[in-house]
C-alpha cells in the first residue's frame, strides 16, 4: 500500500528537494472482462500429389466444421490452427498445366534460348579495327550462334508447373481454419485526473475475480459502478460474437491505488500523481522543463 511517507520518499528521490505535499488519496477500479472465442471457417485448398494415401469419402462421411475434434493450446491465449476436414480429399488433373506437369517459359516463350545481348544475335564480335572472331558469350550455346541458352529453364522451353510441382495431378481437400482470440472489454472508474492508459499498465490489488465456461455479471459489489459496467460488458459480449463459439469467460476487479498531490514548490502550486504498486509517478505540470510531462518509477 502506498503511504504518505512513500509520497515523501518518491519525491526526493526523483526531485532531490524537499517540498511540501497534501495527500488525496483516490482509488481508481478497474473492471475487466475477457471472453474467449473460437471462429471455425472452411475453404477448398490443394497441395501437389506425387503418390500416397488419399483420405477421401471412400473412407467415410466428411464431418460438419463443429464436429473435427479441436483444442486450443492455451486458454486465452490468441491461436490459429489449420487442419484438413476428414474424408474430403480427392485427386484431380492439375488445373495450370493440364496434367503436363511443366508450363511454357516465359523468359524465352518455349524457345528454349535467348537473343545475345553481347553481339546482338549476330554471332560475331568485331572490334575497332575491324577484325572478327566468334561472340564468347554464345558460341557454346546448343542452339546456334547469337543464341544463348536460356538460363530460367536450362535451354528446354518449359519449367516446372509450381502448383502440382511437375507431378500433373494435385490433391484437393476442405481445409478448416480455426481462430481462438481472447477479447477484452475494460471499464475505469476513475476518481481522479489521472488518464485512464496509465492506470491500465500498472498492478494493483484483485479484489475479485471468475473464470468459466459463461460468467453472470457482478452484482454484490461494493462500487455500484463496477456491478453496472460488468452488466453492460457482459450484455455486450453476449450479443457481440455471434458467428463464433464462446469457450470460456473470465472477469476481475483490480483496484488500483492513486493518490492526487498537491504540493508548493518555490512559491508555485503544483499537482502530480503516484499510482500503482509500482509507485509511478505522472507529473504533467512538472516546473523542470528537462522532466516536463515526466512519468517515472520512484
Amino acid at each position: 500500500m502506498i503511504t504518505k511517507e512513500s509520497y515523501n520518499e518518491a519525491i526526493m528521490k526523483g526531485t532531490h528537494t524537499y517540498i511540501h505535499i497534501t495527500v488525496l488519496p483516490p482509488v481508481d477500479g478497474l473492471y475487466e472482462l475477457q471472453t474467449f472465442t473460437e471462429k471455425r471457417e472452411t475453404s477448398w485448398a490443394f497441395t501437389p500429389y506425387g503418390g500416397g494415401d488419399v483420405d477421401g469419402p471412400s473412407n467415410g462421411p466428411a464431418p460438419l466444421p463443429w464436429d473435427v475434434e479441436a483444442h486450443p493450446a492455451h486458454m486465452f491465449h490468441d491461436e490459429v490452427k489449420v487442419v484438413q476436414v476428414p474424408h474430403t480429399a480427392s485427386i484431380k488433373e492439375c488445373h495450370r498445366c493440364k496434367g503436363t506437369g511443366s508450363l511454357q517459359c516465359s523468359e524465352c516463350h518455349g524457345k528454349g534460348w535467348t537473343r545475345c545481348l553481347s553481339c546482338h544475335g549476330d554471332g560475331w564480335y568485331t572490334d575497332s579495327s575491324g577484325y572478327k572472331e566468334r561472340c564468347f558469350y554464345c558460341q557454346s550455346s546448343t542452339h546456334g550462334h547469337g543464341r544463348q541458352d536460356c538460363l530460367k529453364c536450362n535451354a528446354k522451353g518449359r519449367v516446372a508447373c509450381p502448383p502440382c510441382d511437375s507431378y500433373g495431378q494435385i490433391r484437393c481437400f476442405i481445409r478448416l481454419t480455426i481462430t481462438w482470440k481472447v477479447n477484452t472489454s475494460e471499464h475505469i472508474v476513475r476518481k481522479g485526473a489521472l488518464p485512464e492508459s496509465l492506470v491500465k499498465e500498472v498492478s494493483g490489488q484483485v479484489a475479485f475475480e471468475e473464470e468459466g465456461n459463461r460468467i453472470l455479471p457482478l452484482t454484490q459489489f461494493p462500487d455500484n459502478t463496477i456491478n453496472l459496467a460488468s452488466a453492460q460488458l457482459v450484455n455486450n459480449h453476449k450479443n457481440a460474437f455471434l458467428d463464433e463459439r464462446i469457450y470460456a469467460q473470465r472477469h476481475q476487479v483490480r483496484i488500483v491505488p492513486v493518490a492526487e498531490v498537491e504540493y508548493g514548490f518555490k512559491g508555485g502550486p503544483g499537482k502530480f500523481w503516484v499510482y500503482g504498486y509500482e509507485n509511478k509517478v505522472y507529473c504533467p505540470d512538472y516546473p523542470h522543463t528537462c522532466c516536463w510531462g515526466c512519468c517515472c518509477v520512484m
